[in-house]
């Protein structure tokens, strides 16, 4: 009997165990399967038009390292708005998908600075001395890793 007992209470506390760790909405990574059929083609569709853009030299002008983030900026823009068309409750019911895509947005926005300052070379952006671009990548959509093409000086 008491063996009965203790292999039922092993049984109940697995079973509770796997429902809890697999439904329990991860910090780190969109759970949410409506965000992630938006995400996945949004993230491809940016990741072919950032690469399409041509390699500016080296030796760029600020005015053309300018207009190249400007083209980015409106590519990210429209990769965000189609994100955020899942609606506000799919957002907020995924923990970092809000902090996710602010990171697309602070990306732009050092390069619009970077681009503005002629600051050389380019950094990412860090949080707790780790480049953003490393949570991004990780946020467990293998389309959605960030183009080279916004990490990169040209």
């Amino acid at each position: 009997m008491l063996l009965a007992l203790v292999a039922v209470l092993v049984v109940v506390v697995y079973a509770g165990s796997f429902l809890l760790f697999t439904t329990k909405d991860r910090v780190d990574q969109l759970d949410s399967q409506a965000l992630r059929d938006v995400a996945g083609p949004a993230c491809t569709d940016l990741r072919l038009a950032v690469d399409a853009l041509p390699t500016l030299p080296a030796d760029a002008s600020r005015a053309d390292r300018l207009a190249r983030v400007g083209e980015q900026r409106v590519l990210v823009d429209a990769f965000v708005d189609r994100v955020q068309q899942v609606g506000v409750e799919a957002l907020d019911a995924d923990e970092p998908a809000r902090s996710w895509l602010a990171d697309w947005q602070t990306l732009v926005d050092s390069r619009e600075r970077w681009a503005r300052d002629a600051m050389s070379p380019y950094a990412v952006p860090e949080q707790d001395g780790q480049p953003i671009t490393r949570r991004m990548n990780a946020i467990g959509v293998d389309a959605c890793a960030v183009p080279v093409g916004l990490t990169s000086p040209t």
